[in-house]
């Protein structure tokens, strides 16, 4: 019981963060937009610890090359932790969610 709870909660931290950080504006769940997928990146990384914590030094700092054609992500100088939070979310739980549950912004709302 306590690590569904505990699943749950890195989930949502990393859901949390995800919007906090604008993701959502160059990374979507199943299609690219200025950067790869969600999809994409689980293919690419697997969703081992060793992935987790690859994808998390990746988002803290990008290596270009890893994606060529893609825009450039700048560094997020951000506590590991809350990297991990997002690889975590990237990797392993949004797979569980609807596309539209991740968006950042929904154009047909006043409230951006």
């Amino acid at each position: 019981m306590i690590l569904l709870i505990l699943n749950v909660s890195f989930a949502e931290d990393g859901k949390s963060l995800f919007k906090k950080y604008g993701c959502g504006s160059c990374h979507s769940p199943t299609e690219r937009l200025a950067a790869p997928s969600f999809k994409e990146i689980r293919e690419r990384y697997g969703k081992s610890k060793q992935a987790i914590d690859r994808v998390s030094k990746l988002i803290i700092k990008p290596n270009p090359s890893n994606w060529p054609g893609f825009a450039y992500m700048p560094p997020f100088n951000i506590p590991y932790e809350e990297a991990r939070k997002l690889a975590e979310y990237v990797l392993i739980y949004s797979e569980k969610e609807k596309p539209s549950q991740t968006k950042s912004f929904d154009l047909e709302s006043d409230h951006y």
